[in-house]
């Protein structure tokens, strides 16, 4: 646990809102200084995703500097950046697998409708064709460059190495008694992990709004939900060792208050697609989501009893 009186967070506080900056001016300039298709794409999910966690991380940051009750664990710090650094990845390959399939449709176009096509469409057709290149071009250029996208995964990763040097408080550590570590939490939380990573729309890269949107409340489902189980996997690996007394309780604790967040998104999931696409078959992982999450609530309420 962060001690408050030595670490003040100066760096993080900083480069969250670095990253917020560089990435709410990209999503002004994709959006309003070139112009775009009418389709959204998941590169759009992935920049909200983003502006989302650097909004949720700098407000708890403040939250831990002015409240004295609030803890910051180095441990659940560290797994939320690898859960960014999946994040960048998946920003990456999003932008790419964009830039490819606007390049080749813009082929077709050019193969079909210009050079075999009515030669009195060519002017229009050429029109369309600018305007996608210079989508493209917008794309590949801010935030969406690899060049910063390669910054903004180091930096991470750095960030993610060197969360041991902050300053903690001196704890004594101790052996807790193994019932207190239920290999059944982080199996369910392995389970929720899968459940949730099929409720994703997987087989489409371009959405309408309602879409994306329940593909930006998807992907937060599913990030929270990896988080939970790298978090409780690490807790679990604390069974046989001695450990401080805040990992133990702060850990697990954090885990349960997951389970909020968890079951509203869930829920707004399973109402979509009820009302929406009844026949999806993202309607039963779902399903067997809101299953998992309330025996982990369950599990979590008796851990929280005991310990």
């Amino acid at each position: 646990m962060v001690d408050k009186s030595k670490s003040k967070l100066i760096l993080l506080e900083y480069t969250i809102l670095t990253y917020f900056v560089l990435f709410l001016l990209n999503l002004i300039y994709v959006n309003i200084m070139v112009t775009r298709p009418d389709t959204l794409y998941l590169s759009d999910v992935m920049l909200w995703m983003h502006l989302f966690f650097m909004i949720s991380g700098y407000l708890y940051i403040k939250y831990f500097q002015r409240h004295k009750d609030v803890q910051f664990v180095v441990s659940i710090y560290r797994y939320v950046l690898l859960t960014m650094l999946m994040l960048h990845i998946v920003y990456f390959i999003s932008v790419y697998l964009q830039s490819y399939l606007l390049i080749d449709d813009t082929l077709i176009i050019i193969r079909d409708k210009i050079l075999r096509g009515n030669p009195a469409l060519i002017l229009d057709f050429s029109n369309v064709n600018y305007t996608t290149l210079s989508y493209v071009t917008g794309l590949l250029q801010g935030i969406n460059s690899p060049l910063i996208l390669l910054f903004l995964t180091l930096w991470t990763t750095r960030l993610y190495y060197t969360a041991n040097q902050m300053q903690q408080i001196e704890e004594i550590p101790k052996k807790y008694d193994h019932f207190l570590f239920p290999f059944a939490i982080p199996v369910f939380w392995f389970l929720l992990v899968i459940s949730s990573f099929l409720s994703i729309n997987l087989l489409t890269i371009r959405y309408d709004a309602l879409q994306s949107l329940e593909m930006f409340i998807s992907m937060i489902f599913f990030s929270i939900s990896l988080i939970g189980f790298l978090v409780s996997y690490a807790w679990y690996k604390r069974k046989n060792m001695q450990s401080k007394p805040s990992q133990m309780t702060s850990l697990h604790r954090f885990l349960a208050l997951l389970l909020l967040p968890l079951i509203i998104l869930s829920l707004l999931l399973l109402t979509y697609h009820m009302l929406t696409n009844f026949q999806t078959y993202r309607i039963y992982s779902v399903s067997v989501s809101i299953g998992i999450i309330l025996i982990l609530g369950l599990l979590h309420l008796r851990l929280k009893r005991l310990d």
